[in-house]
C-alpha cells in the first residue's frame, strides 16, 4: 500500500513565514513533480490555505477536523487551484482536542488512508495536541526562523522529539525572511549566516539556503481582491522565486532518497501492537475459570454473567467471573447487615451494586500469631487504586456455624480458590464489578488500568502501612 510523504512546518514563534512557506512550497512541489498528488492542509485557525486555493463558490463538505474522526483522509480533499489538492480548513478546531488521543493518532489515520504522494502540514505557532500530531507523523519538518527568538523558541521542538524518541535529523532548520541588505563586520557577514552558524552551534541541522524578505511577495498577500497570490505566477522576477524552486528540489530528492518511511513504520508498530494485544486478549480469556469462583456454577455458553464480578489473584494463579449474587451475598453475610433488619440490608445492596461500577475491591486472607486463624480484610478502592474505606474479619480456625464444625464461608471461599493452606503470608484478590459486556474489562485501556491498580497493590503489600478500620 502507497503512503504518504509527510511534510510539517511549524514554529512556536508567529510571524515567521510558516503559511507562506507551506502554501508555496505545495505548489513548487507540484510543478516539479507533476504525476505526484500534493495535498495542503492548516491545523492554524486562519483560512490562508482555503483563500490561496479554493474559489469562492466551491463547495467544501469536509473540513481538517474530521482527519481525527475515522473518516478517510483522501474522502476529505477536494482539487485546488494549481492542481494542489485542499483539505478546508476548521476554525474551530479547539473545539474537537477531546478527540484526539495521542500524539500518534493522526499518522495511523493517514496510515489506514488511501492519500497517497506528499502532503504539507502548516501549524499554529503554540505545541498543542495538534501540532504534536503533525510532527509525530513527518518525514521532514522544516522548522522557519527568522532570528534569535525564533530560534531559541525550537527548543521546545527538540525536546519534544526527544521525549518521543523521535530521529532528530528529521528536523531542519530554514532561514526566512531574511532581510540581504543587512551586513556585518566579522565571520558571519548577513542575517543567513549568523542564523545557520547559530543553529549548527545548537546542535540543529539546516536546509540548504534561505528564503529572503520581499516587499514584492509580502503584497501578494494584501490585494483589492483579497486573494493570496502564489510567487510562482506572481514573483518570478523575485530571488524569492529562484529560492523556492531549490528548496523545492531539496524537498522532492528527499523523498526520492527516503520514501515515506515514516508512516510505514508507524502503521507496521500499530499492526505489532494490535497482533500482540489480541494475543494477550486470547492467554487471558484462555485462563478463566469455567465457573463461577464462588458458587461452581458453570460460566453460560455466551460467556460471564452481565454485571458480574471480575477477579485476579495478585500471584497471577486465579482469574475468572463471580455471579453479582453470589458475591453481594458472601460480603454482606460476612461484614454487614447481621444486625439490621432485611429492608435496611436490602438498601445496602443496591446502594453496593451502584457504587461498585465505579470501584475496586480487595479481599485477603492474613495468616494471624494465633494458630489456625487468620484475619481477612476487604478494601474498596477509587479509579486510581486509592482506599476508600475497610472491613475487617477475624476467623477463628476453631470452625464456624452449628457447633463449630463448619468452616465460614470467607474461609471456604478462599480453600476452593487457591487449594492450599494458608500458612505464613496472605492470600490477595482483586475484583471489580463488569458492564453489560463482562469480558471487555479483559481490553485495551480497561485492563491497563486493571493492570495499574494491580501493581499499585503489589507495591503497597511489600511496604506495609497502618490503615484506618471502619467502624
Amino acid at each position: 500500500m502507497a503512503r504518504p510523504y509527510i511534510i510539517t512546518i511549524s514554529s512556536e514563534k508567529g510571524g515567521v513565514g510558516k503559511t507562506t512557506l507551506a502554501t508555496n512550497l505545495a505548489i513548487y512541489l507540484k510543478n516539479l513533480a507533476g504525476d505526484l498528488p500534493v495535498t495542503l492542509f492548516s491545523f492554524d485557525n486562519h483560512f490562508t490555505v482555503d483563500r490561496m486555493f479554493l474559489s469562492a463558490h466551491q463547495n467544501t463538505r469536509h473540513h481538517v477536523g474530521e482527519l481525527f474522526s475515522g473518516v478517510d483522509a483522501a474522502e476529505l480533499v477536494c482539487r485546488g487551484e494549481h492542481d494542489v489538492q485542499i483539505i478546508p480548513s476548521y476554525a474551530d478546531l479547539h473545539s474537537l482536542r477531546s478527540t484526539l488521543s495521542g500524539n500518534n493518532q493522526l499518522a495511523e489515520q493517514l496510515g489506514r488512508s488511501n492519500l497517497q504522494g506528499l502532503v504539507i502540514i502548516d501549524t499554529s505557532p503554540v505545541l498543542n495536541a495538534y501540532t504534536r500530531n503533525a510532527l509525530f507523523a513527518a518525514d521532514r519538518v522544516i522548522v522557519p526562523v527568522k532570528d534569535a527568538p525564533s530560534l531559541q523558541n525550537c527548543k521546545n521542538l527538540s525536546r519534544f522529539f526527544t521525549e518521543q524518541s523521535l530521529p532528530r535529523h528529521t528536523l531542519r532548520l530554514l532561514p526566512c525572511l531574511i532581510d540581504t541588505r543587512i551586513r556585518y563586520k566579522g565571520p558571519f557577514r548577513d542575517p543567513y549566516q549568523l542564523l545557520k552558524a547559530y543553529a549548527i552551534n545548537r546542535g540543529f541541522r539546516c536546509m540548504e539556503g534561505y528564503i529572503a524578505k520581499s516587499p514584492k511577495v509580502e503584497s501578494l498577500n494584501t490585494n483589492p481582491e483579497g486573494r493570496v497570490y502564489p510567487i510562482m505566477t506572481h514573483g518570478k522576477a523575485t530571488d524569492v522565486h529562484l529560492q523556492f524552486m531549490h528548496l523545492a528540489r531539496q524537498v522532492y530528492l528527499d523523498y526520492l532518497e527516503s520514501g515515506p518511511s515514516r508512516i510505514g513504520k508507524i502503521a507496521s508498530e500499530h499492526s505489532e501492537h494490535v497482533f500482540r494485544e489480541r494475543q494477550e486478549l486470547n492467554h487471558r480469556k484462555q485462563r478463566l475459570s469455567q465457573h463461577c469462583l464462588c458458587c461452581v456454577k458453570p460460566v453460560p455458553g455466551t460467556g460471564p454473567w452481565s454485571g458480574s464480578f471480575y477477579l485476579e489473584s495478585t500471584d497471577g494463579g486465579r482469574a475468572g467471573f463471580i455471579e453479582d449474587d453470589c458475591l453481594i451475598e458472601l460480603i454482606f453475610e460476612s461484614f454487614y447487615g447481621q444486625h439490621k433488619s432485611l429492608a435496611a440490608q436490602e438498601s445496602m445492596r443496591d446502594l453496593f451494586r451502584e457504587s461498585a461500577s465505579r470501584s475496586f475491591f480487595i479481599l485477603e486472607q492474613v495468616a494471624t500469631a494465633d494458630a489456625g486463624s487468620s484475619r481477612v480484610d476487604f478494601l474498596r478502592l477509587d479509579e486510581t487504586g486509592a482506599e476508600l474505606s475497610r472491613k475487617d474479619l477475624e476467623l477463628n480456625g476453631g470452625g464456624y456455624g452449628l457447633l463449630r464444625r463448619s468452616k465460614h464461608p470467607l474461609q471456604d471461599f478462599f480453600d476452593r480458590l487457591f487449594e492450599a493452606e494458608l500458612e505464613n503470608g496472605s492470600r490477595t484478590l482483586l475484583l471489580r464489578r463488569t458492564g453489560d459486556d463482562p469480558m471487555a474489562i479483559l481490553e485495551g485501556t480497561a485492563y491497563a488500568r486493571w493492570q495499574t491498580i494491580l501493581s499499585r497493590i503489589l507495591v503497597e503489600r511489600s511496604e506495609p502501612q497502618a490503615l484506618a478500620v471502619d467502624s
